[in-house]
């Protein structure tokens, strides 16, 4: 692995590690969309809902119970995307700001977050898809896993800006909760069946839930709708760069390739005082 390289390397290692060892958060990940879609499948009510898909080019025709097992699956797993996203990023904070003061690239720390943040959309999209097709065939089920896939995208984004951002659990989980809800809430066709109202398009899972309308109940390719909620995880992701950027400062100097980066004098210092052991102090007698 070239030495460029291995900085982000490592930094990914150990934020994939953190998600691993919070045992709870997979179990919740796992329970939490299979539990909501039974239930939605189990109470929801059959009526035949007249709504807005724009990536079908208009009006479509389905079943409330359908579009309301598909409109809880991705509550349940944006919710946990950026739940996940950002208690790794808010516990991670004081670490970070001491690497990035000991020399470490904010890019490095921040590219690791993403890419472990992409990783976790891509495996709960996969199973939420897997489920909704158990539950109900998908007309498109690749193009409902990728709908899936940028929701997640969005909201782990999300989740890593705030917890760059914020200076406490609980105002973090509200902030992600209340968003889910509020967003899920104007995208679903049983509560809100007319889409073109004015700054809706403008939310993160507008373009998610289009796509997966469409995946789910039309024959109609929606890669582009999709890729909205990309657009709003490049924004979280590069606001919680510029987060990370004003609240540290860094001792890394420029240097020469091939020559090592001067170390800071306080880290010398430090060192010097860690490989000089314990000091016995005496007192006159």
């Amino acid at each position: 692995m070239s030495t460029a390289r291995r900085p982000f390397a490592t930094a990914l290692r150990f934020v994939l590690a953190s998600h691993a060892r919070n045992r709870l958060a997979l179990l919740l990940a796992v329970a939490f969309p299979l539990v909501w879609i039974f239930m939605t499948r189990t109470c929801g009510y059959h009526v035949a809902l007249r709504f807005q898909v724009f990536p079908a080019g208009g009006y479509i025709e389905a079943d409330n119970n359908r579009t309301m097992q598909i409109n809880s699956a991705m509550n349940a797993v944006t919710v946990t995307a950026g739940f996940m996203a950002f208690m790794e990023a808010f516990k991670s904070g004081p670490m970070d700001r001491r690497l990035v003061l000991a020399g470490y690239r904010r890019r490095h720390l921040t590219a690791a977050k993403v890419t472990a943040a992409l990783v976790i959309a891509a495996a709960l999209a996969l199973y939420a898809a897997t489920l909704l097709h158990l539950s109900f065939g998908q007309r498109q089920y690749g193009a409902l896993v990728l709908a899936f896939f940028t929701a997640n995208a969005a909201f782990g984004g999300i989740g890593i800006m705030l917890g760059s951002l914020l200076k406490g659990e609980l105002e973090g989980f509200f902030a992600i909760i209340m968003a889910s809800i509020i967003d899920n809430g104007l995208q679903n066709p049983g509560m809100n069946p007319p889409a073109d109202q004015p700054g809706l398009p403008f939310l993160p899972l507008h373009g998610p839930s289009q796509a997966a309308w469409a995946a789910s109940f039309t024959g109609t390719w929606p890669g582009a709708y999709a890729a909205r909620g990309l657009l709003w995880f490049a924004l979280t992701a590069t606001a919680a760069l510029v987060v990370l950027r004003l609240r540290t400062r860094s001792y890394h100097r420029p240097h020469r390739h091939g020559a090592a980066a001067p170390v800071p004098a306080p880290l010398r210092e430090a060192a010097a005082r860690a490989d000089a052991g314990p000091v016995e102090r005496t007192t006159g007698g």
